[in-house]
């Protein structure tokens, strides 16, 4: 047997004991424990709320570029379809924190959408570059970056404010 045709018969091996999907769907699960638990008094002051806030939009973003390689189709179809189920895992988690002590916050959604449009942007910018799709992502980081900066330009005060 030659070790052309050795190549084509064995599956690769994985370096993973676990497989890949399994592995983040256990990280993520671990994070997301995260948004359940009550504030320390100690953070509930307006500088510890907004750092907080900022946590969203990292958690989400890092969701993003974990999961959305596993969903299917082409872009233009799949981030709206993304979008959508991250709007629907953000209303359940907002819902479910107002049973723990913490208060239902659609500006935690907004943040979570942004996170994960920041996340398909980076994703997206770093694929293997396309002539006419390069404007598209460049202006996508350029423009989810933007709204993310002007969305904690109240972190970026109270910062400065101490």
């Amino acid at each position: 047997m030659s070790v052309q045709e050795e190549l084509t018969t064995k599956p690769p091996k994985s370096k993973w004991l676990i497989p890949f999907p399994i592995v983040l769907v256990i990280a993520f699960s671990i994070l997301s424990v995260l948004f359940f638990i009550p504030i320390p008094p100690f953070i509930q002051n307006k500088l510890g709320s907004a750092i907080l806030n900022t946590g969203h939009i990292i958690f989400f973003c890092m969701f993003a570029i974990g999961f959305y390689r596993f969903t299917k189709g082409k872009n233009r179809t799949r981030i709206p379809r993304f979008l959508f189920i991250v709007f629907l895992l953000s209303v359940l988690v907002e819902l479910l924190q107002s049973s723990v002590g913490r208060a239902f916050q659609w500006d935690d959604i907004l943040r979570n959408i942004l996170g994960t449009i920041l996340g398909i942007s980076v994703l997206l910018h770093f694929q293997r570059p396309h002539k006419p799709h390069w404007a598209l992502r460049v202006s996508l980081m350029i423009g989810i970056s933007v709204a993310v900066v002007i969305e904690r330009i109240p972190l970026f005060e109270k910062l400065m404010a101490m």
